[in-house]
């Protein structure tokens, strides 16, 4: 919880104010400073802190236009508490379009950092110390790796704050998946801080309908939160928490003709994928094993053995969205979900 004045990088920003602040990152090869641009609202009123930030991987720029358009609906008058929003945590990454810093290092596998260490490891430990560090959640944007592509979903840790968030956003799939060590959300989860993260869309690219989940979500998690005014929009679908996930990879190389889609929910039986030789004389079909949900797909039409295909995940259950009065839940009946309220 935030109240009175607020210090991110060395600068004091007073209730009522939003602060644009540009604390050094590292350098680039010919010496330029690389600058990690931030947003600091203090709220007029007391309230919680919260950290939204975005491209972590340097080709994921969803969460750019996500955060540009979620800081032009935010009043500092109107605030409860505080927000960090960081557009840009790779900078360097997003100049060359590459997931990855100039060093090659995942930053997204460097938590918390050091002062002394890496690249990756000085702009994680910036990170840890003025982004995460004291708030009380955060949420992180992220789009599928290169030449994939994610249906909009929230991935937590087995953490019930996490999960209220989660279900609170709204975005069709809640994901249970495990933390990945160096992580963002891992660290944040050390410090006491549930992270959202948040995946959808394609790299180097701008997906508008990802664009509006991620944006109308975060907005149900800040009102959730009391932080602004006015009840969370309507979610478009029940979310729907997915329990378990794996890729199904290629048998044979060749021509790749997908006969599913992300997001679609397949049968046990139901064709996949068929790939077909360039001459188009051999031929190897895959069917589905088990029912589950497509939640993320590869976008080439090559393939050789062994490349990941089709993201499957198996449903768990469904939660009814509290933003649906309609939902309403039999606390008697033991078959029915718990709301997590």
């Amino acid at each position: 919880m935030t109240g009175g004045p607020i210090t991110v990088a060395g600068v004091t920003i007073e209730p009522g104010e939003r602060r644009d602040l540009a604390p050094l990152a590292s350098e680039s090869y010919t010496g330029d400073r690389a600058t990690l641009p931030m947003a600091v609202i203090n709220g007029a009123e007391d309230g919680p802190r919260v950290f939204v930030t975005a491209a972590i991987h340097g080709d994921e720029l969803n969460g750019i236009e996500v955060c540009r358009r979620l800081l032009d609906l935010l009043d500092p008058a109107a605030l409860r508490g505080s927000i960090v929003v960081v557009p840009i945590v790779n900078v360097l990454g997003v100049q060359f379009g590459s997931r990855y810093l100039p060093d090659r290092r995942d930053l997204n596998r460097s938590f918390p950092g050091s002062h002394g260490g890496s690249m990756a490891a000085r702009i994680a430990r910036l990170v840890t110390e003025e982004v995460i560090t004291g708030s009380d959640a955060g949420i992180d944007l992220h789009t599928a790796a290169n030449h994939r592509t994610n249906v909009p979903q929230v991935r937590i840790a087995d953490d019930e704050r996490a999960l209220e968030l989660a279900i609170t956003f709204g975005a069709p799939f809640v994901m249970h998946a495990p933390l990945r060590a160096g992580s963002l959300r891992a660290v944040a989860l050390d410090l006491g801080v549930p992270v959202l993260t948040f995946e959808g869309g394609q790299p180097l690219r701008f997906d508008e309908d990802v664009i509006d989940v991620a944006l109308r979500g975060i907005l149900r998690v800040l009102a959730r939160l009391d932080m602004v005014d006015g009840a969370p929009e309507p979610a478009a679908a029940e979310p729907m928490v997915l329990e378990a996930s794996r890729w199904l990879r290629a048998e044979r190389g060749g021509v790749l003709e997908l006969h599913v889609g992300a997001g679609d929910l397949v049968q046990a039986g139901q064709p996949l994928w068929t790939t077909t030789s360039p001459l188009g004389a051999e031929r190897a079909s895959v069917a589905a094993e088990t029912e589950g949900y497509i939640i993320g797909a590869t976008t080439l039409p090559l393939v050789q053995p062994g490349q990941a295909l089709l993201h499957v995940a198996l449903p768990g259950e469904t939660i009814p969205s509290e933003d649906d009065p309609t939902d309403e839940v039999d606390e008697d009946d033991p078959d029915v979900p718990d709301t997590d309220d």
